[in-house]
């Protein structure tokens, strides 16, 4: 019984240590880019064609401070 539990606890202590430290983040965010294929049908020969649409977008944290937000107020009709 001791044994498992040394066992997990020397198991915890390695994982922690393994854990991967981080300095400041990246200061310039990663941009991403994905192309959405879509199949769509036409009225006219070759009746289904792809379309495509590309997303563009930055990985980052958030871009604006949150602001609170007001409990809304009962009002009586």
């Amino acid at each position: 019984m001791q044994f498992k539990t040394l066992a997990f606890a020397a198991l915890q202590v390695l994982a922690v240590v393994a854990l991967d430290v981080r300095a400041d983040p990246d200061p310039t965010p990663e941009v991403l880019t994905a192309k959405r294929v879509v199949h769509t049908l036409i009225q006219q020969s070759p009746f289904l064609v792809e379309s495509t649409t590309t997303v563009t977008w930055t990985q980052s944290a958030s871009i604006s401070p949150t602001e609170p937000v007001a409990s809304p107020t009962p009002t009586i009709n």
